[in-house]
């Protein structure tokens, strides 16, 4: 709608016996309200386009020989240089390949090659125009801790906000369909907090619960395609109203601070939403109503009802020859058994078998006489909770469950007769290493759909706000894999003056050496357990220098992944996503110049083979994310 002019014209006013004409042009201007026509999220990629754009015609300034080889290549380069020089500046080239082929023409009836240009002979070219467009697409999901974009199209709205909430979907209970429930958030009206970045390519800064994500509208380079926003990066007459605003889909904090907080206002919240671990499953949830059952059956046992009575005469009878049969680990809280598997040989009768004691005793502890290592009641406060022995199917047998003093300590279990050996003698003794019960493994991942909000001042009417949903839902998946680092490019300087990237990569080097990947890290960035599991340590300070080996499971199959060069690292059971340690140039990268710095990582299906495979088609994520052509500049 265009604008309109209001005339005012008044004429012959008489005042103070003075007579005045007042005569002026007022120009209307129509209130457009404004609009966000589309929201939602969106990945970038950066596209390099040359097109054919005419043709240049280049004219010789002098007498140019060209009757040989050197000199024809020598020409075809100060051309190429001249021409582009030129044309650089408008964002337009011409080939090096389409200058060689002209010069190098041959022309009918004329001596090939040509043995030279005169002065102002001409030679035509084709010419191209370059073109960098960047390409946010619209995304139908992505999975939790990923970098995303929100993408606004709007109408007048150019150089005003907009602003976005986003919120989780309602579903279906699975067990009650009467009723609504939420993943990630508690309530309708709590908002999903991300992490948004300042400026586009910018350091992050962090919304709070509640809080809407602000935007800026321009308008700028571009156009629309299908599902396809695209912006250029030079000058063009196509223009597109648009807002957009990079985020990371997880909040500010890791983890979860207080028992019962908000799953939303942490990253380990998020995850613990969507994950299924194997006690929440049917069976779990059985296996854990039967260990509650075997507890109170346990409690209600009397206290001497636990312990055989042994026979003093025992040490004259004949000991039952065979092994321990045990897990070399039991977890605190938790059933464990210890069997003497008799040999079939065995002449022992079922009296002797009766007569069979047991010892209990925790390593590096001092003890004040044998007879305290005895097992000889229900329990003993700050070693166990629970004994029992017994024979079953003519195999001595003892239950016991370890007090949580003992975690991380090793005891040793024997069987004896007369009195104990106390010896590490395999045969005869089983060391137990005492352990906390580790988290539940996942049994399965699950994911959430999310949709937004949008609000924009009104013009028609001042100080009210327009919001409109957008309901295309957008699926937040569950962590499979998280990167080993921040930034995942190919590290690329091989010397002071060397760059081949290639040699980072899997085989890359002479002979089809290197067993990973070398990723570009300055010393002192943080490095991220890739998957949820255990992390072992293990020096090599001729060569890999600091490494640890992270052991779990990613998409049902279990890997050892091994980070090297480190400066600093963490051991012990891990969830994916924690920081396990720093990057370093420790071993053979001590001494290396700063721009060489890398993390060393390997992806293994054997803790103790060199792979066989290349990391980058084993693993999805790293295929698609690491840089392998990265830019030399970046690596300083």
């Amino acid at each position: 709608m265009s604008n309109k002019e209001l005339e005012i014209v008044i004429d012959t006013i008489t005042a103070a016996d003075r007579r005045f004409t007042y005569n002026e042009t007022l120009t209307l201007e129509n209130v457009l309200e404004p609009e966000v026509s589309s929201a939602y999220f969106a990945e970038k990629t950066v596209k390099k386009e040359s097109l054919k754009d005419g043709t240049y015609q280049y004219t010789f300034d002098k007498e140019t020989s060209t009757d040989s080889k050197t000199k024809r290549s020598n020409v075809v380069k100060a051309i190429h240089k001249s021409i582009n020089d030129e044309l650089s500046s408008q964002h337009k080239e011409v080939k090096l390949i389409d200058i060689t082929k002209v010069i190098n023409e041959k022309e009918t009836g004329k001596k090939w090659p040509l043995q030279s240009h005169a002065k102002d002979s001409t030679l035509t070219f084709d010419q191209y125009k370059n073109e960098t467009k960047i390409y946010y697409k619209k995304i139908p999901s992505a999975q939790m801790g990923y970098q995303v974009y929100l993408v606004t199209e709007t109408k007048n709205l150019k150089d005003k906000k907009v602003k976005i909430k986003i919120h989780e979907k309602e579903e279906k209970d699975k067990d009650d369909k009467n009723k609504s429930v939420f993943k990630i958030l508690k309530t309708k009206d709590d908002t999903l907090p991300v992490k948004v970045f300042a400026k586009k390519e910018d350091t992050t800064t962090d919304t709070e619960v509640s809080d809407w994500i602000e935007i800026d509208v321009k308008e700028e380079n571009g156009n629309i395609d299908g599902d396809d926003l695209f912006l250029y990066k030079e000058e063009n007459e196509n223009k597109i109203e648009v807002g957009i605003k990079k985020i990371q889909l997880r909040p500010k904090e890791d983890k979860i601070k207080t028992e019962g907080e908000d799953a939303h206002k942490s990253f380990e919240g998020w995850q613990e939403a969507l994950y299924i671990r194997e006690n929440e499953t049917d069976d779990g949830k059985k296996a854990i109503e039967d260990a509650k059952a075997r507890k109170t059956a346990r409690d209600a046992e009397g206290e001497n009802a636990t312990i055989m009575a042994f026979d003093k005469e025992a040490i004259k009878r004949i000991y039952p020859s065979g092994k321990i049969n045990a897990p070399k680990t039991a977890v605190i809280g938790q059933e464990i058994e210890y069997i003497l598997d008799i040999k079939n040989t065995d002449t022992a009768k079922e009296e002797d078998k009766n007569n069979i004691r047991w010892s209990f005793y925790v390593q590096g502890e001092s003890k004040t006489d044998k007879k305290s290592t005895y097992i000889t009641s229900k329990s003993k406060s700050g070693l166990y909770t629970y004994a029992k022995t017994e024979v079953v199917d003519g195999k001595n047998k003892l239950t016991i469950v370890f007090d949580e003093a003992l975690k991380g300590k090793k005891v040793q279990i024997e069987p004896f007769r007369g009195e104990p050996e106390l010896s590490i003698t395999p045969q005869f003794v089983r060391t137990t290493t005492v352990q906390e019960a580790s988290t539940p493994k996942i049994a399965q991942h699950e994911t959430t759909s999310l949709w937004l909000t949008t609000q924009c001042d009104s013009m028609e009417k001042p100080g009210e706000m327009i919001n409109k949903d957008f309901k295309d839902y957008f699926k937040l998946n569950s962590l499979h894999w998280v990167n080993p680092l921040d930034i995942m490019e190919l590290r690329g300087w091989y010397g002071e003056k060397q760059w081949t990237p290639t040699k980072s990569t899997f085989h890359g080097r002479t002979g089809g050496k290197h067993d990973g990947l070398d990723l570009y890290s300055p010393t002192g960035k943080n490095v991220y357990a890739c998957f949820e599991g255990a992390i072992t340590f293990r020096e090599d300070p001729s060569g890999y220098g600091n490494r640890i080996f992270l052991e779990g499971e990613y998409r049902g199959k279990t890997y050892y992944l091994m980070y090297a060069h480190l400066t600093t690292y963490k051991t012990g059971p891990v969830k994916i996503g924690d920081i396990i340690g720093t990057t370093g140039q420790t071993g053979n990268a001590k001494g290396q110049a700063s721009k060489m710095a890398h993390l060393h990582f390997e992806v293994r299906t054997v803790k103790n083979s060199k792979p066989s495979f290349d990391p980058l088609q084993e693993i999805k994520e790293l295929g698609n994310c690491v840089v392998k052509n990265p830019d030399k500049n970046s690596q300083k």
